[in-house]
């Protein structure tokens, strides 16, 4: 499933739309209704009427402390509206706390006071924000912990990604460039920067922990320095350039967040060049890893700003989903720990055009949403002229009713004939999207397995993936941007580049494993 988008919830959000309101039912009742019946009978029916009119179904609220206002957080956000078009009976009131531990705690409070029914928090810091979360809890208020864990078990439930685990990736990554250093022969220690996220936040810490503890496996001659970027770009690029002004370039940067890691890698750059004696010295570029898999991380990635990031999914829509269970009495996980990958250049670019086709989609189905808001929002208005004219005067009441009824039926058409076919075609542009990446995974599985084999051609490559010639062309053409021949020839020059670097195979070995001949038999 796409962070951004699920194809169920469009089928479900296509169904909530169709579903009969309770307007409807007067239909029948107003068409089939007797005039020559006595006064007595007509005040009878209009009163069951009414009670069908205004029986109302249970709404809640939810309330949102967001500690940041970051482009992960808004991403985040972003995904919990849109999933909030599936629940007409939740409402979502949102407050950031802006990296302030005391105004994420005033705020928790504030929604303590106003009882709201279910409390989603991201904490700034775990262990200054615990207490007003213990607060909520303790109220009766479930609490979801969105991304950032708190101690102790005083929380309904929580959805966030392994910051350890990432600590542990951006260790295997720094692994990789000091044997790659070290393959050159170089005896000098290995200097890694490390630019942290706000002191204190779990992610910061458990991503910190992770780095230094998978360091320690790999050599004594690794050096880390550490500086806080607090999460922001601009604050990185501020303190990655002190850093460089008082100690040599380092060998690598790994940076907590894709926003750092650009602010370093902005850093760096700026540093390429400096004067000295009224000369300009040239600054060697560094391999830069960041962390979340956003889309300006990819876009860096893509325009080579930085080397590769880690995954670390927002997964809004699973927390307003997990809420909507809670609310509902339904069962739901307590404890979700999301999955992390690498992404390197090769993943970065399909996933920024698949993200980019999404992102117009979702334009188009927010306007979508706008406008059934606002239709929905007459349809109410209705109601409350129908309540209106009842209680004054039954006549007005039949004016009343005979207005809904053509407003509901210009309503239905309206969404019949505009709104869902442009949501099937949001739904079907998203099942394209889909069977294009797993067809993408599958190609690159198949050709990776096959890569030593010397009869790997297109006919092979299309009969193991059981697409013609002309299938196969247009297909690989579409995820990888090229043909199946220069797709093959570039998984087997990356596979023969990590061999060379991580291998003592010579290139001549190297050549013959994956080519078939020797560089001079070309």
């Amino acid at each position: 499933m796409h962070p951004f988008f699920d194809i169920k919830q469009v089928s479900n959000f296509q169904s909530s739309i169709m579903k009969t309101s309770p307007l409807q039912s007067f239909q029948f009742s107003i068409f089939n209704f007797q005039f020559n019946k006595s006064i007595l009978a007509l005040c009878f029916l209009l009163s069951i009427l009414l009670s069908a009119c205004t029986a109302r179904e249970p709404h809640y609220t939810i309330g949102v402390s967001q500690c940041l206002d970051d482009a992960w957080r808004q991403k985040m956000n972003y995904e919990m509206e849109r999933e909030m078009l599936l629940y007409p009976d939740l409402t979502l009131t949102r407050r950031i706390a802006y990296g302030s531990n005391e105004l994420q705690c005033a705020q928790i409070d504030s929604f303590i006071a106003e009882r709201v029914d279910l409390l989603i928090v991201s904490p700034n810091e775990a262990e200054e924000v615990k207490p007003a979360v213990n607060r909520a809890f303790r109220a009766g208020i479930p609490v979801i912990v969105a991304d950032r864990r708190v101690t102790g078990d005083e929380w309904t439930a929580f959805i966030g990604g392994d910051n350890y685990k990432v600590g542990l990736l951006m260790a295997e990554w720094v692994s990789e460039r000091f044997a790659f250093r070290n393959g050159k022969s170089q005896s000098a220690p290995f200097t890694v920067l490390e630019v942290a996220g706000l002191p204190g936040s779990t992610p910061a810490t458990l991503r910190h922990k992770g780095l230094m503890e998978g360091l320690d496996r790999i050599s004594s001659s690794v050096v880390i320095h550490t500086v806080m970027g607090s999460w922001y770009q601009d604050d990185a690029e501020k303190v990655v350039a002190d850093y460089l002004r008082s100690h040599p370039l380092p060998d690598a940067v790994v940076a907590h967040n894709d926003l750092m890691a650009i602010g370093a890698a902005q850093a760096v750059q700026n540093s390429r060049k400096t004067e000295t004696n009224s000369r300009i010295r040239s600054v060697p570029a560094i391999p830069i890893m960041g962390v979340d898999g956003i889309r300006p991380g990819l876009q860096a990635i893509v325009d080579g700003q930085i080397e590769c990031s880690a995954t670390y999914s927002s997964r809004g829509d699973l927390v307003i989903q997990t809420a909507a269970h809670i609310l509902h009495g339904e069962p739901f996980v307590r404890d979700t720990v999301l999955e992390t990958t690498m992404i390197d250049e090769a993943a970065a670019y399909p996933m920024l055009k698949q993200y980019e086709a999404i992102t117009r989609d979702l334009q188009t189905f927010h306007i979508i949403q706008t406008q059934t808001e606002s239709r929905w929002q007459q349809l109410r208005m209705d109601n409350k002229i129908l309540w209106l004219c009842v209680v004054i005067s039954v006549a007005f009441l039949l004016i009343a009713l005979a207005y809904i009824l053509f407003a509901q039926r210009r309503l239905q058409t309206e969404i019949s004939h505009e709104i869902l076919p442009q949501l099937e075609n949001v739904q079907e542009a998203i099942q394209l999207s889909r069977r294009d990446e797993a067809f993408a995974e599958r190609l690159r599985q198949v050709v990776d397995e096959h890569l030593t084999d010397p009869n790997l051609s297109v006919e092979y490559l299309g009969s193991m993936l059981q697409l013609s010639r002309t299938q196969l062309f247009r297909r690989v053409k579409t995820v990888a941007g090229k043909g199946p021949l220069d797709y093959i020839r570039e998984r087997r020059l990356i596979r023969a580049d990590e061999m060379l670097h991580t291998t003592d195979m010579t290139i001549q070995q190297v050549a013959i494993e994956y080519f078939g001949h020797l560089p001079s038999e070309r």
